[in-house]
């Protein structure tokens, strides 16, 4: 997790029921109201970003807007799950060559 008084963003590990590797989910991605539209969120996310590619990870996933994750190259690859969500919205981002596919699943601390 990296957060200040002004916003906060999470990242965990998570499995793929069809994938190998080290995946993460990330988000909640969140920024005060007040602080919003100056480039935080962005921070945070391409931060969260570098930090994973640091870790040697496989790739991350998350539940989002496909249009304000795809700037930072996510996309659906439409056999990613998460309970009832429409696959639309289950974005990944691969750092290798393993690509995501199957249900997300979450360490049950975090509801999975």
């Amino acid at each position: 997790k990296e957060s200040s008084a002004a916003s906060d963003v999470y990242k965990r590990q998570v499995t793929l029921s069809s994938s190998q590797g080290h995946w993460f989910g990330l988000g909640p991605v969140s920024v005060q109201p007040a602080r919003q539209r100056a480039g935080i969120g962005r921070q945070l996310i391409e931060k969260g970003l570098e930090r994973l590619r640091s870790l040697d990870a496989a790739g991350c996933v998350l539940l989002g807007d496909p249009t304000y994750y795809g700037r930072f190259g996510f996309s659906s690859p439409g056999d990613l799950t998460y309970g009832e969500v429409p696959t639309e919205y289950m974005l990944a981002l691969a750092f290798q060559t393993e690509r995501a596919k199957g249900e997300v699943l979450y360490a049950s601390a975090f509801g999975g």
